[in-house]
């Protein structure tokens, strides 16, 4: 995804651009994993020197969600995971034991399924991660 959508975004919904906006979206746009708001703020943090509140970190992803740029996937106790959006059904898996929620690269045996639901928004698998699988 690319800065143009994100411009198309401001135009659309008549809102100003502001610095605080284009860090949020960036920090989403470097990430290949979905990120937590504690990580969007830490990673706002390194790359930015000015300080962006977490109800302005909170707003623009409500924005960027109502939008269609970003995806938000919450694990079992409500923590909120976002990513941006791509032109296809993301996959994500969610570790019922660690609550990791991650992107599923490999879906070639899902291509299938994906062809299928292009229309979906977001599909959500459950399964144990890596880490947690001989536990």
């Amino acid at each position: 995804m690319s800065m143009n959508k994100f411009y198309e975004c401001i135009k659309q919904k008549k809102v100003n651009n502001s610095h605080a906006r284009e860090v949020i979206y960036n920090v989403l746009l470097d990430s290949k994993e979905c990120l937590s708001v504690s990580e969007i703020m830490r990673k706002i943090q390194e790359s930015s020197s000015r300080k962006v509140s977490l109800n302005t970190v909170y707003r623009h992803l409500t924005l960027f969600i109502e939008c269609g740029l970003a995806v938000v996937v919450q694990d079992d106790f409500k923590k909120s995971y976002y990513i941006l959006t791509t032109t296809i059904a993301r996959v994500f898996t969610l570790c019922p034991k660690c609550n990791d929620v991650s992107v599923l690269s490999e879906v070639d045996h899902m291509e299938a399924i994906l062809n299928h639901l292009k229309s979906s928004e977001f599909i959500t698998l459950h399964k144990r991660c890596e880490k947690c699988k001989y536990r």
